[in-house]
């Protein structure tokens, strides 16, 4: 859809906004907003803390989906509030993060306060808030060059004061906002429907993977275990969780198929032998289903127990934990990087008995996940299972000419989800784009939208 420009435009003077409609003003935000800093109680004074009071740090903006803020992370107490000498700002405020990452915004919905990696933006007069919110969530890179600092940027109070802005008149700011509360709901709305086809096709792919390696390709006999008629005679497994299996197939525990290489642990007194400094990997690189070597670290270790904590071709990389998505999950050493060695955190899997692709397919599994899980030792977010526990994990093996057909199908199968996935992430980058182009347009006033919001049933002020 194509909108309507305005008749006439100026220079507005500021490089980054270029021509603006005739009619606007360009002027710094401090002529529009009292600008206010923010504070933080001391830590360690436990009166000022777990109040009432919603005290606002970046991390709570960047979290948000939304441009409104009711809520943050940590409260503080009326004491704390008045301990640091932290101003209590009005509701319809802007709170923008003035530290890295400078940008990220959101309009109070409520009294609160900030630390001092926020600035609170309180709008003088009738200023339409949502608007300058709006035209602010599109000015990120231009505040980011405005900031300073070695250790980490931060945009001063000064210079976001003297930051220039257009300024349409209250009835177009009133407008402009509508506009765009009606144009991003629709934008939204279509990008939530990508993201929830994503995670429906992560269920899919997950569920098409645990059946077939736990019950083949062919259907089942419908005429039951041990009975004559199409389709593939199924057995109890033996074991709850994991039900029946095709009756010709094996289920023996991993220890009787593989065999466990724990890792290297950081710290050890190395002195007075004779170390070599070697690549190794951390949790952080071993991915689900793939492995992220763009940062591998090193470490120093006898020479003499290279050959003990060596990767070798075909190790199945597996997690002993951390975060619950973290616990267990792995893929396939191809040598990737020659020496390499892994930390006692990772797992190295050395199959004997079965191949070392079945056995990551395995792995990947809802079933093994569930296994994994059950037998893991949990805290608060946190999981971690031992290498014996992972040894006793039951293994289901068909045929070896089965495995490969399921292989096969398998790594068809990931094509066509990941093609899937693909095609519903680019719909999401496009109408991202779509929705800030258009968030630039409206609030810069390359397109004039006064005549667009007849039908809105509110253009009142945000």
């Amino acid at each position: 859809m194509s909108f309507p420009r305005y008749e006439s435009y100026k220079d507005s003077g500021v490089e980054w906004l270029g021509e603006v409609p005739e009619h606007w003003i360009v002027a710094e935000l401090k002529r529009r907003f009292q600008i206010i800093g923010g504070s933080t109680p001391k830590s360690d004074q436990e009166s000022f803390w777990g109040g009432e009071i919603i005290w606002v740090i970046p991390a709570d903006l960047s979290k948000l989906s939304s441009l409104y803020i009711s809520d943050s992370q940590r409260k503080i107490s009326s004491e704390g509030l008045a301990s640091c000498g932290t101003t209590l700002v009005p509701k319809n405020s802007i709170i923008l993060s003035t530290r890295a990452p400078i940008g990220s915004l959101a309009i109070a919905e409520t009294n609160l306060c900030t630390n001092q990696g926020c600035k609170a933006l309180v709008p003088f007069g009738a200023t339409v808030a949502k608007f300058f919110g709006y035209l602010l969530s599109i000015s990120a890179e231009e505040l980011n060059i405005r900031g300073k600092g070695t250790t980490f940027l931060e945009l001063s109070g000064d210079e976001l004061s003297a930051f220039k802005v257009p300024v349409p008149s209250i009835s177009e700011q009133q407008t402009i906002a509508a506009f765009l509360d009606r144009e991003t709901t629709k934008i939204d709305a279509l990008i939530a429907e990508q993201q929830r086809l994503i995670e429906l096709l992560k269920e899919k792919r997950q569920a098409v993977i645990s059946h077939a390696v736990t019950k083949g390709l062919a259907p089942p006999s419908p005429c039951g275990r041990g009975a004559g008629g199409e389709g593939v005679r199924m057995k109890d497994s033996g074991i709850e969780w994991l039900g029946e299996v095709p009756a010709h197939w094996e289920v023996k525990r991993l220890r009787f198929l593989a065999d466990v290489q724990s890792g290297v642990a950081k710290g050890k007194d190395n002195s007075g032998q004779e170390t070599i400094e070697v690549p190794y990997l951390r949790v952080a690189n071993v991915q689900d289903g793939f492995l992220d070597l763009e940062t591998v670290t090193t470490i120093e270790i006898p020479a003499s127990s290279l050959e003990r904590y060596l990767l070798r071709v075909g190790d199945v990389l597996m997690n002993e934990g951390g975060d619950y998505d973290k616990l267990g999950r792995g893929h396939i050493w191809n040598s990737e990087i020659e020496p390499c060695i892994h930390q006692n955190h990772v797992f190295a899997i050395r199959p004997s008995g079965l191949s070392s692709e079945w056995l990551n397919e395995i792995t990947g599994s809802s079933y093994a996940q569930f296994y994994f899980m059950t037998r893991s030792k949990q805290s608060t977010n946190l999981a971690s299972i031992s290498s014996t526990n992972i040894m006793e994990l039951p293994v289901v093996l068909p045929p070896i000419i089965e495995q490969q057909q399921i292989l096969m199908f398998l790594s068809d199968q990931r094509t066509r989800f990941d093609t899937l996935t693909t095609e519903a992430q680019r719909a999401i980058d496009l109408l991202k784009e779509r929705r800030s182009a258009l968030i630039s347009a409206a609030v810069t006033g390359k397109i004039d939208v006064r005549g667009l919001v007849d039908s809105l049933p509110n253009a009142s002020p945000a």
